[in-house]
């Protein structure tokens, strides 16, 4: 049975509009900008309670959170399908290693995207669930290509992943374009890749405790930015070149090594030194 990605907004009690979330994530960026002069892109969100008579006796607490609300330029309706595919998959699953959160709508406005989800109280993941944290993700590795055979996020779009700089790439339509695309940036070098040999599988690129949630007994995954579909050298360089604080979950992580590693971190130079990740895309580079 196929799984439906279709974004549907979810009616949840007490969330308001898309315009009134969007401001409120507007105005929280702001004012966390004005005073820590640094970006953010989550917020939580809080209905305002309602004031009673008795509450004028009562000790004023804040209200639950009903929701979280990532928002930013980098965020995409790429990244909000990923989410519902892989929360789809585990609900079918019997005995998941983890859970997602639930996608309640998502939608793209100008330069930013929203994504809303179902809140989960926890606390980030440590070295001690490490284990359960490569279980989660050998659990992604399986994860079946979707029926439109797309590649990159689920439905297709650029693919996000550390080999591109700014680490956004191009969308692709088949294995065989990023054969082309590759070898002509590595055939003056005498290195090639043969990226249609491997397997397809989903690919799980930024591996960081910040991204792994403990609430309660359970394991979230909470970010699938760096995510999608991809031949297997694709995920093997990820564990070649690691993030700085995910050393110590790779080594509970098994996946086969790839040939093709070296020519991927060739071609990543180029893109990285060009600022462009479209050199070669119709034709060899030639130096």
């Amino acid at each position: 049975m196929s799984i439906s990605t279709e974004i549907v907004p979810r009616a949840i009690p007490g969330l308001p509009s898309r315009e009134v979330l969007a401001a409120l994530c507007s105005a929280h960026e702001s004012e966390h900008f004005n005073h820590y002069r640094t970006r953010i892109s989550h917020f939580i969100y809080r209905p305002p309670k309602r004031r009673s008579i008795c509450s004028l006796f009562k000790s004023q607490r804040i209200s639950e959170p009903i929701a979280l609300i990532k928002f930013g330029y980098h965020v995409t309706l790429s990244e909000a399908r990923t989410q519902i595919y892989v929360f789809q998959h585990l609900k079918r699953d019997p005995s998941p290693p983890f859970r997602v959160a639930e996608v309640y709508d998502a939608w793209e406005d100008r330069s930013w995207g929203f994504i809303v989800m179902e809140y989960i109280p926890g606390v980030t993941a440590t070295a001690i669930d490490c284990p359960r944290i490569a279980a989660a993700i050998h659990w992604l590795l399986a994860l079946p290509l979707p029926d439109d055979g797309k590649l990159g996020p689920v439905g297709g779009g650029p693919m996000r992943h550390c080999l591109w700089r700014d680490e956004e790439g191009p969308t692709y339509e088949s294995v065989e374009q990023m054969d082309t695309h590759f070898n002509n940036i590595l055939k003056f070098q005498g290195f090639a890749v043969n990226l249609s040999a491997d397997p397809v599988c989903f690919y799980y690129e930024d591996i960081d405790f910040g991204n792994f949630l403990v609430a309660g007994d359970q394991l979230y995954v909470i970010d699938f930015e760096h995510t999608g579909f991809a031949p297997t050298s694709f995920m093997s360089y990820s564990l070649a070149n690691p993030r700085a604080r995910s050393n110590s979950i790779l080594s509970h992580i098994k996946f086969p090594k790839s040939d093709n590693v070296r020519g991927l971190g060739r071609a990543a130079y180029f893109f990285f030194m060009t600022g462009n990740n479209r050199i070669g895309w119709n034709k060899p580079i030639r130096f």
